[in-house]
This record gives structure tokens, C-alpha cells and sequence, in this order.
């Protein structure tokens, strides 16, 4: 049986003896054993804040380790939970904004990472883990029998497992930040591609008991990247210890071993209130609004359906933008646009907020009525809104034009709302050998000093990839008048490729006066994965052949201002953010064959390209 604990006395002067006998009075009285394999040091007293170290048990005797912090004064309190596998010793920080509020902050480490027992596999004992975990609470002599759980991107797909794996009637609230709803459709995979970055960095996170990317940042990560084949790369990189990365990379299509990981066909069993957090510069920016609506629309009654929020902020997968280097800089400067000085956000107080509302009963508080607030970049100011899509939205299609001469930011690329007639098409030459680098964007990564130079979330000036002859730009007028778009974007492709398989990335952009090309929005598609139906079954293309793909370019909210211009990109790389398309059809995983692919994209009135944006009037 395993027995850890601490007591914090309280600040100022006393004496050793007083020590030891307080010590040895709350060990002696205040020690209860409440279950086998678990040790609960309820060592409170009036004044005086506990800290527990406990071992919680599964239902098939494993013991996951928790620290616990309690309030001052003894009695019964709401719980705030969080399970986590990225060590929770680096979750106890702020803990006291918890207990000072009148809340016990439990933190967990998940079966089989740092110091809980157990065999780690991402998702796969999530479920019952984290029904087992929340019973566990219940049974506690602090707990009043209102449970939140809170954190973000794993932090929250543990709180949807805990809701499928039964434990709807052990939760209150939750707070899932950063998450996606599919883990292939935007998780592991987007429109096809592998997630290839974030894939063998989160393998590294979390291959065995610890954090093993010491290893991989030590490594020229754009030379590293670019080995194959793709299944070979968590051994390279020292990382071997990670079986997961072998499953992913192997399951390339959407089987049954993604199917088991989404939540869409279980909202219904979401009876509790939700705060979905997001951000425009996050990887799952649309995903935030599928989730809600998908909790809205399956709700069990109208006021669990009215009790769902969304709060999306100017934000990658993170709350806020750490600055990547600064104006002047040789590749135009780096630096984010600012969003001034609403877009800096107080989680701890929006936090609070919510589980006073859900766990406390309190009045709502002006932090959020509204269903919906989003922020709306551009005018850098919060709005509230009580439906996804807005009501109100207008499509607006803005096509695509051309002499056939719109490579760089320099072509003849032109977006207009007029419906083209007969047109050349655009051609560029896609190498994988030299691919399109990835320029900020939306990510699933947290700044990191190791990958600052290589990766990094949210808006930069596109021009540098823009000056690329396998890039082609479309640019509009300047703006008469401000234009909001806020919505899901989609951008409508008519390409026939030399290639049976081959990828199309589309890019919406912001092009200021001064000439600043900063990206709004983004997506890709793998040919294969072109329509729905071949998710399961991939189908390859026939070269030469023109085919319609739909690139889902997720979702904004941002007001192009007057005098700006539109522009969309279009591309077939972007990397190391996803995988390269090696252009043979082989499988993924497995190819090592690197072929040059002639892509043409179609602008007529029989093939319209164009880019569909939802406007706001």
C-alpha cells in the first residue's frame, strides 16, 4: 500500500515541538483509509489548507496517481477535475485559485504516464479510467457530489470519454478547450493528409512513462521530417517506444480504429452543461462549432440544449499568441497582427465563472450569456451570437481568373465575383522533393522554443511561400467597404493532376495596403479522399482527368477592412505540417518513391473555381 502525503501549516513563526505535535495529531486522526490500493489523508483543520497524494483505483486494480488540494475550512465542496498525460505536476500551479473559491482541485495522471501504474495507450482506457476516477470523488468524505472537468486538446478528449464511458450522471459541467470531435477527420488526419508534425511530436510527448522529445529537438527537425518512409520516423527519432504511431500512420483511412475515437454519434449522452473554448488559429477551429452543434441538436431536452456554449477567440492552441520574432525581420518579420487589448483573455476568471454557474448555482455573470461570443478579428472586438452558421450569413462565390500566368504574387491572378468564361488554366509543378513550407497557420502546437523556427501557430505574412512559382495567388480589388466574413470557408477547385494521387492546399489571405499577405484561414485534400464515400475505400484519380474537390478551409470570423484585398492561395504542400504527397498512389506509410506531379487548375464556365465566403451584412 503506498502512503504519501503532506500538510502546509499555516504562514509565520512556530516552534519545532508545535510542528510534530500537529503533525503527529492530524497523521494519527485524520488519516482514513477509504478503499484498498488508496490512501486519503483528509488532514484538514480550521485555517489550515491540505494538500493529498493519493492513488486512485481502476476497476482492474491498476492505481492512477492524483494530488488533491482542498479548501481551508472542513466541510463538503464541489470538485474540479483534470486528467492529464503531460505530467500533473505541471497542473498544480494556481491550484490555490481553486480552494480559495471553494473548490477541491483534483489533478490526475492518466493510466501508464509519469507516476501512475499501468500501460499507456492514448483513448483506449479513457473510458472507464475516467468513470472509475469520478466515482472515486463521489465517494469522498470533501465531496459534495458536483463534479466539472476542465483542460485542453487531451485534458478534453478525456472529458468526452468520461460522458461515453457512463459517467454523464457522475459529472456537472465541463470545460473541453482545443479538441477535436473526429480524430480522423480533423485530428490525426485532415481531408486525408496525415498530421505529419504533430504526429511524431506527440509520439515523442508521450512514448512510455515520460516526455522523450529531449531527443528530438536536438535534431535538424526539416531534414528529419522529410525521411521515409513515414512509418520508420518514431524510431529515428528515438521514440520507438510508441506503438501508437505505428497505428496511426498504418490506419490511413477512416476504419473502424478511428470510429471508435470521435463523439459524433454520441451527444445525446451529453446531459451536462459544456463550455467548448476554440481558437481561429487552432487546428480544430471548426471542429469547436461541429461539437456544439452536434451537442445542441442531440441534446436530451431543450434546457441541457440552451445550457451548451462556444467561446472561439483569436487564438491558436493555446489562449493567446506567444510573439515568433519581430517587425524588420529578412522574410518580411514574423510577427502577429495584434488583435489589441480585448483578445487577451482571463481563462481563470471565465473558468470560475462557469463552475460557479454549474457546480454553485450562482447568477450568470456578464463573462458569457449569449450562446455563442465570438471574437471578430479585424475590428478586434467580442461579439455575441445565438446560432452556427449566423443566420444572417450571405455566400458570397468569388471565382477564380486568370491568363494562365497566376503563379507568385505577382501572376495575373484575379478573384472577382464575376463568373468566368473561357480561360486557360494555371499550371505549377509539384516537387515533394522541395515542398511548400509550412508559415504559421492553424495548428495543434503550443509554442516551443525547440520548433519556433520551423513551426508556430496563428497569422504571418504569407509572401515568402507567395514568391514560389508552385504557388498561385488570386487577388482581388481593394475593398470598397469593410468586409466581414465569419463562417465556415470552403474553397471549390476544379484540377486535373499528371498524378493518381496528389493533394490540393487552399489558403484564404489578408492583403493589407503595405502589401502584408496575412493568412486567415486553411485546408487540404488528398485526391483520393475527395468525396466522403472514399474515406473508408480510398479511389485514386486518373491522370489528366478533371475532378470538382472541396477543401474545407474550417471556419473564421475576421473583417477584411477597406482598401484591403482578398486573396486565396493554392498549392499542393505544406510542410512539415502534413505529410508529403509523394504522388504515386502507393500507401502512405510504406512509399518511399518520390515523383513530380503537373498540376492544373481550371477556372471557365464549365470548371468555375472559386472560393465560397460567408459574408455578413
Amino acid at each position: 500500500m503506498k502512503k504519501v502525503w503532506s500538510v502546509f501549516s499555516r504562514k509565520g513563526c512556530v516552534t519545532v515541538s508545535w510542528i510534530l505535535l500537529r503533525l503527529s495529531f492530524l497523521f494519527v486522526a485524520a488519516t482514513i483509509v477509504l478503499e484498498a490500493g488508496a490512501i486519503v489523508g483528509y488532514a484538514q483543520a480550521v485555517g489550515v489548507k491540505s494538500e493529498l497524494r493519493v492513488w486512485i483505483p481502476m476497476r482492474d486494480g491498476i492505481k492512477l496517481s492524483a494530488r488533491v488540494f482542498l479548501p481551508k475550512a472542513e466541510g463538503k465542496y464541489p470538485a474540479v477535475l483534470q486528467r492529464t498525460p503531460y505530467n500533473k505536476e505541471k497542473w498544480t500551479t494556481g491550484h490555490d485559485m481553486w480552494t480559495d473559491q471553494g473548490y477541491v482541485y483534483v489533478v490526475q495522471d492518466v493510466r501508464g504516464r509519469f507516476e501512475s501504474e499501468g500501460v499507456w495507450y492514448p483513448f483506449f482506457q479513457e473510458k472507464q479510467d475516467g468513470y472509475d476516477t469520478l466515482a472515486w470523488i463521489h465517494r469522498q468524505p470533501w465531496s459534495n457530489g458536483k463534479v466539472g472537468m476542465f483542460g485542453p486538446s487531451y485534458n478534453a478528449i478525456v472529458q468526452f470519454a468520461a460522458i461515453q464511458g457512463g459517467g454523464a450522471p457522475l459529472l456537472t459541467s465541463l470545460i473541453p478547450t482545443f479538441v477535436h470531435a473526429d480524430a480522423w477527420v480533423r485530428g490525426w488526419y485532415s481531408g486525408g493528409a496525415f498530421y505529419l508534425f504533430n504526429s511524431v511530436w506527440w509520439a515523442c510527448t508521450t512514448a512510455g512513462r515520460g516526455d522523450q522529445r529531449s531527443g528530438l529537438a536536438q535534431l535538424d527537425l526539416d531534414k528529419f521530417y522529410r525521411q521515409l518512409p513515414l512509418i520508420t520516423l518514431n524510431e529515428k527519432a528515438g521514440c520507438g517506444g510508441a506503438p501508437f504511431f505505428s497505428d496511426i500512420v498504418t490506419h490511413y483511412t477512416h476504419d473502424d480504429y478511428w470510429k471508435a475515437y470521435g463523439i459524433h454519434d454520441d451527444y445525446a449522452l451529453f446531459k451536462v452543461p459544456s463550455l467548448l473554448i476554440g481558437g481561429w488559429y487552432d487546428y480544430y477551429a471548426a471542429d469547436t462549432f461541429a461539437q456544439y452543434n452536434g451537442l445542441v441538436n442531440h441534446a436530451p431536452g431543450s434546457e441541457i440544449a440552451r445550457s451548451h456554449k462556444v467561446l472561439m477567440g483569436p487564438w491558436g492552441h493555446h489562449h493567446g499568441m506567444s510573439s515568433q520574432a519581430k517587425p524588420g525581420d529578412k522574410d518580411y518579420g514574423r510577427s502577429e497582427i495584434d488583435f489589441g487589448p480585448e483578445s487577451s483573455f482571463e481563462y481563470q476568471r471565465f473558468y470560475l465563472d462557469w463552475f460557479d454557474r454549474t457546480l454553485k448555482g450562482s447568477k450568470p455573470s456578464p463573462t458569457q450569456s449569449a450562446p455563442i461570443r465570438i471574437f471578430v478579428m479585424g475590428t478586434n472586438k467580442w461579439r455575441d451570437e445565438y446560432e452556427w452558421p449566423l443566420a444572417r450569413t450571405k455566400y458570397v462565390k468569388y471565382y477564380l481568373h486568370s491568363a494562365g500566368n497566376a503563379n507568385t504574387l505577382n501572376g495575373d491572378g484575379v478573384l472577382s465575383q464575376e463568373v468566368p468564361n473561357q480561360e486557360p488554366p494555371d499550371s505549377y509543378t509539384y516537387d515533394p522533393a522541395d515542398p511548400v513550407p509550412t508559415r504559421g497557420g492553424n495548428l495543434s502546437v503550443g509554442p516551443s522554443p525547440a520548433i519556433k523556427d520551423l513551426l508556430w501557430a496563428g497569422p504571418s505574412d504569407q509572401r515568402p511561400v507567395e514568391l514560389r512559382k508552385d504557388v498561385l495567388s488570386y487577388t482581388s480589388s481593394p475593398l470598397e467597404q469593410d468586409t466581414e466574413v465569419t463562417g465556415p470557408v470552403q474553397l471549390v477547385l476544379a484540377a486535373a493532376s499528371s498524378a493518381p494521387d496528389t493533394d490540393f492546399v487552399g489558403r484564404l489571405v489578408d492583403v493589407y495596403p503595405d502589401g502584408r499577405a496575412i493568412n486567415i484561414t486553411e485546408g487540404v485534400i488528398r485526391a483520393r479522399f475527395r468525396e466522403k464515400r472514399y474515406w473508408e475505400k480510398p479511389n485514386l484519380i486518373s491522370p489528366g482527368v478533371i475532378y470538382e474537390y472541396r477543401i474545407d478551409l474550417q471556419a473564421t470570423s475576421n473583417v477584411f477592412k477597406k482598401g484591403h484585398r482578398l486573396r486565396v492561395d493554392i498549392t499542393s504542400s505544406s510542410f512539415p505540417l502534413w505529410d508529403r504527397n509523394l504522388n504515386t498512389g502507393h500507401l502512405p506509410w510504406l512509399d518511399t518513391e518520390i515523383r513530380k506531379a503537373e498540376q492544373h487548375i481550371h477556372h471557365s464556365r464549365h470548371h468555375p473555381s472559386h472560393l465560397l465566403l460567408p459574408t455578413i451584412r
